[in-house]
């Protein structure tokens, strides 16, 4: 009988890896043979080991993830015993041209926190950089167009990589807000900076963060985004 599911799980459209205690694939289905033939399983086998639940047993975690033309907005990661470790991970359905679907104010609460932690994992993965954080611990969730903000924050990271040590903060913007349809919203400030940074990302980025609303502010060595709390 437990045969007869594997076709389920062969035939998802959601990716599945499964991996061993050695960091080895185990099993992918269809659907993850094609990611894979994209992106390296490093990252994934990275991604489930950070979103791994603390003890046996399953966990969901929301979040925006893109890989080259691949969109993801959830993953689960699971493990009964201490030989082997799954993740699937969640597609966003492909509807059309994104850029021509974006919305002013998205609609989707986000967790800030764990988008910058994510950000930093896959940027670890590639680099010995030592990433640092001063994070207000107090930013409540907020709508935010995760896809975008990841994309742009990944791009932001990937050109601080040559330095030996990445700072990130978070912080309110006291007294600060800015003002969308007509209505007014306090700010956030989040800094990333190191001692050298690739120029070569600067007009991405900012395309990027202007079309969901994020202020951006390129420096030498430093790069500034204002994000509006939009609850």
């Amino acid at each position: 009988m437990i045969e007869s599911y594997k076709g389920w799980v062969e035939n998802d459209y959601n990716p599945f890896i499964l991996f061993s205690s050695a960091g080895e694939m185990s099993y992918t289905n269809t659907a993850a043979e094609l990611l894979l033939s994209y992106v390296e399983k490093k990252i994934f086998h990275d991604l489930a080991l950070a979103y791994a639940p603390q003890d046996f047993g399953y966990k969901t975690t929301f979040m925006g993830l893109e890989y080259d033309k691949f969109n993801f907005y959830a993953i689960t990661v699971g493990y009964e015993d201490e030989n082997y470790i799954g993740i699937k991970l969640y597609q966003n359905p492909l509807t059309g041209d994104v850029k021509n679907s974006r919305s002013t104010i998205s609609k989707e609460k986000s967790n800030i926190y764990v988008l910058i932690d994510l950000c930093i994992a896959l940027a670890s993965t590639t680099s010995d950089t030592n990433f640092k954080k001063e994070l207000d611990p107090t930013i409540p969730e907020f709508k935010l167009s995760q896809n975008e903000f990841t994309k742009a924050l990944r791009k932001v990271y990937d050109a601080f990589l040559p330095a030996k040590t990445v700072t990130t903060m978070l912080k309110l913007k006291i007294g600060e807000s800015v003002k969308i349809r007509d209505k007014r919203y306090q700010l956030l400030e989040l800094s990333i900076r190191g001692e050298i940074k690739d120029p070569g990302i600067e007009k991405s980025v900012v395309e990027i963060t202007e079309s969901i609303n994020i202020k951006c502010r390129m420096q030498k060595n430093q790069v500034v985004l204002e994000i509006p709390i939009i609850e």
